[in-house]
């Protein structure tokens, strides 16, 4: 899935919907890449991981502008960019730690398949929409 076709959907349905949907599709490519084994296979789980990517990072990055008042949105992205990416570094790290105290890297992978699971249950679960025209005081007549 293009990027560039996120960005129109996200506007027909709302934010939340696509994060929700490409943190589960990122959990399952992680979980398939234990399960399955050969390159066509894993080539699979790479484009269903892609797809969850495609789905997941572009909204995110639209709902904290849909929240952040303008003239301070510049900053919030900054300040989401920064933590997004301190996260990458630490979720290696962690990950690195498992996969050396298990001697193996497939219960690295499993937390990180949990992990992206449980994220899209919370934001399923506790975040709002932040699409104006999908949020629920936006219906009201």
């Amino acid at each position: 899935m293009d990027r560039a076709a996120v960005g129109p959907l996200s506007d027909r349905i709302g934010r939340r919907t696509p994060v929700v949907t490409g943190l589960w599709l990122l959990a399952a490519g992680v979980a398939a890449v234990v399960l399955v084994k050969g390159i066509v296979a894993w080539a699979i789980t790479a484009a269903v991981m892609g797809v969850g990517m495609a789905l997941l990072y572009p909204n995110l990055i639209a709902a904290v502008a849909d929240i952040a008042y303008p003239t301070w949105r510049s900053s919030a992205l900054g300040a989401y960019r920064y933590w997004r990416d301190t996260g990458y570094a630490i979720g290696a790290l962690v990950r690195g730690l498992i996969a050396q105290a298990r001697g193996n890297v497939v219960p690295a992978l499993w937390f990180t398949a949990v992990w992206l699971a449980a994220s899209g249950a919370w934001v399923l679960w506790r975040a709002q929409e932040t699409h104006p025209g999908h949020r629920p005081e936006s219906r009201r007549p």
